[in-house]
């Protein structure tokens, strides 16, 4: 009889400790119920955290140049972008008369030295200075394939030599062979310095406009920071052969460098 009762308690025991087991387990797997959804949870956010870093990041590495590439017109600023996008310099030709390297510095080196100082690695620039009238430009050589030319395409050389048309097709034929290097590149115009005293030149000057505008090319309009041709403070900015000064130069560059540069 009381081996009967003690195996009936051990039964007891027995089942008390089977319902105990169940019901821990059974929270267990409750509490472990939750674990996969935070889990997956938080592998849903660190992506979006990575992505929202490297946007960041990106808008940070884009920041200064939007803020530089303010004052260009869109396709520049798109062309320069891109490059920086692609991790690339922008290979920047300036060209033009010999009128570039009159003055101390010329303006092509006062835009050189601002542009590096302004985008650093981001932009490798070289300035060719041309000898003659617009026919010239034939011999530029292109085969580095530039992105980018800033041309002057010697307008006052052609005055008395060369039309106003013929002027346009030379231009035309530069900017094919410039593409035919680099489809993507863009040249962006402007005009020689003014001379006291224009006549026929300033014409010239104004025709140059607008077939930049007709033919959608950049055009940066520097004349309006020189005193008018009819102004003798315009001599104070040229030699006496009516190139610039150092301080014509000085006029010209800073407005070249506003269009490049954005204060």
């Amino acid at each position: 009889m009381k081996l009967y009762k003690l195996g009936g308690g051990i039964a007891v025991l027995a089942c008390l400790g089977i319902l105990v087991y169940s019901y821990l387990s059974w929270q267990d797997k409750l509490q472990g119920a939750g674990t996969p959804g935070q889990v997956a949870s938080t592998t849903t956010e660190t992506p979006n955290t990575k992505t929202e870093t490297t946007q960041t990041r990106s808008t940070s590495d884009n920041a200064v140049n939007i803020n530089l590439i303010a004052n260009m017109d869109e396709s520049v600023e798109e062309l320069f972008l891109q490059k920086n996008s692609d991790g690339e310099s922008l290979q920047l030709l300036i060209a033009g008369s010999q009128a570039l390297e009159s003055g101390e510095p010329g303006y092509a080196d006062r835009l050189k030295t601002s542009l590096e100082e302004a985008y650093s690695s981001s932009i490798e620039v070289t300035i060719e200075s041309i000898n003659g009238t617009s026919e010239a430009l034939q011999y530029v050589d292109l085969t580095e394939g530039y992105d980018l030319v800033l041309l002057e395409p010697l307008t006052l050389m052609n005055n008395d030599r060369l039309s106003i048309e013929e002027e346009r097709e030379d231009v035309q034929e530069f900017t094919t062979r410039l593409k035919q290097e680099n489809p993507d590149a863009l040249v962006i115009l402007h005009a020689p310095q003014p001379i006291f005293g224009a006549g026929y030149y300033r014409a010239q000057v104004q025709a140059l406009e607008e077939f930049a505008n007709l033919y959608g090319y950049p055009y940066i309009e520097h004349w309006d920071a020189w005193p008018d041709t009819d102004d003798i403070a315009l001599k104070e900015h040229l030699t006496e052969d009516a190139v610039p000064n150092s301080k014509g130069a000085e006029t010209w560059a800073t407005e070249l460098s506003n269009y490049f540069i954005a204060n």
